[in-house]
């Protein structure tokens, strides 16, 4: 097993109704272990009102977005991925909004494994 490394991506306040996007590209080779995206509006509204597509250069891994609320659990309770993510490949992220009225602050973390050479 690599080191294990987290990365965090800041995704700021969407407002209601509005999408965020974004991206990170690798720095060295890494598997993908899991994807946390977590709130930290004061208010909590929930992650349930965020759906997310995120995929890795050409792959896209939600079809065609889920719900944040699947992301946002404890390290048992989110999915395990292994997703291969070399250095120079992009994680590119769209969050959606699908609240009525409040804006959400969501960020996103990557839990990644460095490839043993």
């Amino acid at each position: 097993m690599g080191r294990i490394y987290f990365r965090q991506i800041e995704v700021g306040s969407i407002s209601a109704g509005n999408t965020a996007d974004g991206e990170y590209t690798a720095d060295r080779d890494y598997i993908i272990r899991q994807i946390y995206v977590k709130e930290y509006t004061a208010t909590e509204i929930g992650t349930r009102f965020l759906n997310c597509t995120f995929r890795v250069d050409d792959y896209t891994f939600t079809l065609p977005e889920t719900r944040a609320e699947i992301f946002d659990g404890y390290r048992g309770q989110v999915p395990e991925l292994n997703i291969d993510f070399d250095k120079g490949k992009t994680f590119y992220y769209s969050i959606t909004n699908e609240h009525s009225s409040s804006a959400i602050s969501p960020y996103i973390v990557l839990l990644l494994e460095e490839k043993e050479s």
